[in-house]
This record gives structure tokens, sequence and C-alpha cells, in this order.
């Protein structure tokens, strides 16, 4: 009995969670568009690679966190996987959105940036997005990883 009640309390405490990070998602795009930070827009150069240095390392960041918990792997007791999925997948949301907003910068720079690294940065946009939902997670994570990082080391180069 105290089992249902951990899950359903947890699954609550999940959906609060996510909720709150959809509103301050919303806030901060809001915020974005105000002080004229629109990344639909062609943008300044200068600004653009200031802002793709700094996604650089939050990229890194999240990559380095995610490839810890695949090394780890998922964990043996049933709550504790749950709450490891959660954060999996928060973490992988939250590259999407990276990705994403990289993405669009990187369209202002386009033609001084491959076009090879700009169609890799919004494949793993679209590929987060798709682990976000993923069932076999653990299965694919290692792989897109990898990937991710071949395309965060030639994002790397092209700013250079």
């Amino acid at each position: 009995m105290s089992d249902d009640r951990f899950a359903s309390a947890a699954l609550h405490a999940l959906a609060l969670v996510a909720s709150v990070r959809t509103a301050l998602g919303v806030r901060r795009a809001i915020d974005a568009r105000r002080a004229g930070l629109d990344a639909s827009a062609q943008e300044e150069e200068g600004a653009v690679r200031v802002y793709l240095g700094g996604a650089l390392g939050r990229i890194g960041s999240l990559l380095v966190r995610l490839r810890l918990r695949a090394v780890a792997g998922p964990p043996d007791d049933p709550e504790a996987a749950l709450v490891q999925a959660f954060e999996d997948r928060l973490a992988l949301s939250d590259l999407a959105e990276e990705l994403r907003v990289a993405h669009q910068k990187l369209l202002s720079l386009y033609p001084d940036v491959p076009e090879a690294v700009v169609e890799a940065v919004r494949r793993g946009h679209r590929q987060a997005l798709a682990l976000v939902e993923a069932d076999d997670l653990d299965a694919v994570l290692g792989l897109f990883l990898d990937r991710l990082a071949d395309t965060q080391d030639e994002l790397r180069e092209a700013l250079r």
C-alpha cells in the first residue's frame, strides 16, 4: 500500500515540477522577446557568437550529466529509477531547447558557418526531442550523446 502512495505522490510532484518548468520557459521566452532577443530574426554576428559560446558550455554540461548517467545505468530501486528517468527527460528537454535556439542563431551566421554544422545542430534538436519520449532511452542514449559531442566539436570549430 505504501508503494502506491509513494508512486502517486511522486507522480504528482513530477507533474508539478514539469508544470513549473513549462511556465518558467514561457516567461523566459516572453522576457527575451521584450528585450529584443528573438532568435527567429536575423541577429548581429557578435551577439550571436557570444550567445553560442555560452550555449556550447551549457550543452557541454548537459552532455556530461547525461553521459555520467548513461555510464551508471538505471538504478535497481524502482522509485529511484522513476526519479532518474524524470531527471533524464528534464536534461534532454533542456538540451533540446539549447539546440533549438542555437540552430536559429546559427542561421544568422550562415553562410559563414558551414551548412553541415547548422544541419547537425538541427538534427540534434530533433533527436533530443524524440528521446524525451523514448521508451528505450537507455538503449539509444549513448549513441545520441556520442553524435552530439561530435556536433559540439564541429560547432566549436566553426565559431573560431
